[in-house]
């Protein structure tokens, strides 16, 4: 009973004191807000960028030579890889093919970015992926027409490629594209075949390139650039195998001894979700710091509230003491509204929060979840600023003198 009545009188000072409420609850709201909408970005796109690489292969890596994710994890190395590392070449793809008895394909990629003609119809910027024949079977690549690029045009260097599924709509419309000549940079190729549509990638389009056979790429832009080498386990289970036979195949490619070591990067699926798990997490770590000074504010300003109510409420307290009530009696009371205004604020903090990320979500390509287990922090959290906040002005109200309260105007 003495718990309802103080959420009760809690309830009556919120309607009659609005303006006083919310500046009271503010802080709490604005903490709550901030920590709810975050978590909810965040874990979208945790639960996204976890799809978008399971999408890919979670049993398919790759090696290069030179990890550009570790420009973020660690700079140093990142610089020696770049002044140490060796150019990988075909031939180390060749080798690598014949010492990984545990994949089931093993390719050879390289990117850059050029132009695409069609009868004057210029299209810029377009990732021109240059790709062994192995690529359907490794990359997300399936087709809406024609045809992928077979071992014979890889070998002979022939100019054809496979157009994704907005290069097509922009240069062809509605029209097919299969047979027709498009020029990309300087040379002119035959178009064999269109990629379905892939969707986008937080908003960016993921149909804007173009495939061409490996060794083409490489007489057009250049044989200087490093081979990137994906490989596809044979099953998800020999993903690790996999990788220690592709590493110990370049080690001993590349001559190393025992002591020195490696001149490559492997990089996996799991790489890719830990680096983001790792940003995600320093992001949330300064946000917490951030929101903690929000929340603090908010519960001075609570205390501050509920001392004033004591004040306004001396013979109120006075009176119960005179009954009976014990001081147990008066610090529960007290202590069960601060809780109740905390509380108030974080629900409000978790709604408006949610709403939030929402709307951020419907105007930007950022995705977001709704976690029950944040709803849950909201409101410990909110909880325990009443508890704590309250305290104070609880144990003052215990303490009045019955009689010199009695008397107060």
């Amino acid at each position: 009973m003495l718990i309802l009545q103080g959420i009760r009188i809690a309830l009556s000072a919120l309607k009659e004191n609005k303006l006083r409420t919310f500046l009271t609850l503010l802080g709490n709201i604005v903490g709550t807000m901030s920590v709810i909408a975050v978590v909810s970005l965040i874990g979208g796109v945790d639960d996204y960028v976890k799809e978008e690489v399971a999408g890919e292969g979670s049993n398919v890596f790759s090696i290069e030579r030179i990890n550009f994710f570790e420009a973020i994890t660690d700079l140093d190395a990142f610089l020696e890889a770049i002044a140490r590392n060796p150019v990988i070449r075909m031939s180390d793809v060749e080798y690598i093919r014949e010492w990984v008895p545990s994949a089931s394909f093993i390719g050879a990629a390289l990117d850059s970015r050029d132009n695409v003609v069609f009868l004057g119809k210029e299209i810029q910027d377009i990732e021109i992926k240059g790709r062994s024949e192995e690529y359907p079977m490794i990359e997300k690549a399936e087709l809406h027409s024609g045809r992928h690029i077979s071992r014979l045009e890889d070998n002979t260097s022939a100019a054809v490629a496979v157009l994704g599924w907005d290069l097509k709509e922009l240069l062809f419309g509605g029209g097919d594209a299969l047979g027709k000549k498009v020029k990309i940079g300087r040379k002119h190729y035959s178009v064999i075949g269109v990629v379905k549509d892939q969707g986008t990638l937080f908003g960016e389009s993921r149909n804007r390139f173009a495939y061409v056979p490996i060794s083409t790429f490489l007489k057009t832009y250049g044989s200087r650039e490093s081979i990137e080498i994906k490989v596809k386990a044979a099953d998800i289970e020999l993903l690790d195998q996999a990788v220690d036979e592709a590493t110990m195949a370049m080690r001993i490619r590349h001559r190393l001894k025992p002591s020195e070591k490696d001149d490559f990067s492997v990089i996996t699926s799991q790489n890719l979700v830990s680096l983001w798990e790792r940003i995600s997490s320093s992001i949330f770590k300064a946000l917490i710091f951030i929101v903690s000074i929000a929340l603090v504010v908010g519960g001075v300003v609570l205390m501050n509230v509920m001392l004033v109510s004591v004040t306004e409420r001396t013979r109120e307290v006075g009176l119960r003491k005179a009954l009976g009530a014990r001081k147990s009696n008066i610090v529960w009371q007290f202590i069960v509204e601060s809780i109740t205004l905390s509380l108030v604020g974080g629900i409000a903090g978790i709604a408006i929060g949610f709403t939030i990320a929402a709307v951020i979500s419907m105007v930007s390509p950022l995705p977001y979840v709704i976690a029950p287990w944040s709803i849950a922090a909201g409101l410990i959290v909110t909880f325990l600023i009443g508890l704590i906040f309250g305290t104070y002005p609880a144990g003052k109200a215990a303490n009045l003198d019955p009689v010199v309260a009695l008397h107060h105007e």
